[in-house]
């Protein structure tokens, strides 16, 4: 298998925000040396069901249930061709999309994660819509699925996000690097406007009210030091994207300081800015080693609804 190939796993569910995530899976991918492979989890009736209809008090209903197992085959079929010719429209030879619709076996999450295992580069779902959970709370299938598949990079698309502006958070972490290289892999041969953010919490965050623990000074000092330690890292950054063949022009740096929320800072720059995809490393967007999903991962994936987030691994 050609390891430059962009093959991604997109899963789908016949959804209204399913189809949104095509439309903008098939805006921020480059068509050349991209292959997606579309999935569908269809959960049917068990065979033990139709037994019943021998029963004469039960034939009407399994009639009634026959008709409605048809009728869900008929809708992802209609789906899957509408997404293939939204990515044919997009650019994407025939070839390079490719549609599998599977019957449940241990569960959709479960289903969606050994399949996962072969050869993407990201598995890729809406935030809303599979299952008859409408949001990505907790119990969710996506909400499970970026707990399980802990070495795959997700994206989740919320909303009709625009393709065109991509948020990167970085810090000096290998999390935040894989995060770049994962962006230089994805989109080169487009030229996206992308901007790398870096935000520095203030030491004293979280200590409103009460007496200061560090003077001005100290907390300038260490601030610069922080804004200097990072700026090799924000150099390297930039060289790998411009080696993808993204235009320096196209590549902007901001660096956020002084704040109590590195998620929330980032969401709001995000608003700001129009960008309707923000890529974080699933670990390392902080000064402490583990970003696990408890902290800011955990925030931009339950705050961002509107928003693509991708988790790089």
């Amino acid at each position: 298998m050609n390891n430059d190939r962009r093959r991604i796993l997109l899963v789908v569910d016949g959804s209204y925000q399913s189809f949104e995530t095509v439309n903008y899976v098939s805006g921020v991918l480059p068509p050349a040396g991209s292959e997606v492979v579309l999935l569908h989890i269809m959960s049917k009736v068990p065979e033990a069901f139709w037994d019943l209809e021998k029963d004469p008090a039960w034939r009407q209903k399994v009639q009634t249930v026959r008709g409605w197992e048809k009728q869900q085959e008929k809708k992802i079929g209609d789906f899957m061709s509408r997404a293939t010719h939204v990515f044919m429209d997009a650019g994407f030879p025939g070839d390079a999309v490719k549609t599998e619709v599977r019957e449940r076996n241990e569960g959709i999450a479960r289903d969606i994660g050994a399949e996962s295992v072969r050869g993407y580069k990201a598995v890729i779902l809406g935030r809303r819509g599979l299952s008859a959970i409408k949001d990505i709370a907790l119990g969710g299938v996506a909400y499970k699925l970026v707990l399980k598949l802990a070495n795959t990079s997700v994206w989740l698309v919320g909303g009709q996000p625009e393709t065109n502006n991509i948020l990167v958070g970085i810090d000096s972490s290998d999390g935040a690097m894989l995060a770049v290289d994962h962006v230089s892999k994805m989109i080169r041969g487009t030229s996206p406007r992308i901007t790398l953010i870096h935000v520095i919490r203030s030491l004293d965050a979280g200590q409103e009210g009460y007496e200061p623990i560090f003077t001005e000074d100290y907390l300038k000092k260490r601030t610069e030091e922080a804004v200097q330690q990072v700026k090799p890292v924000i150099r390297k950054a930039i060289d790998d994207l411009t080696a993808a063949g993204i235009p320096p022009e196209r590549i902007s740096t901001r660096i956020v300081t002084g704040v109590s929320s590195r998620a929330g800072t980032i969401l709001d720059e995000a608003r700001r800015g129009d960008y309707g995809t923000i890529v974080v490393g699933r670990r390392g967007l902080s000064t402490v080693e583990e970003f696990d999903m408890g902290r800011v991962s955990n925030k931009l994936i339950q705050a961002a609804k509107d928003r693509a987030v991708w988790l790089v691994d």
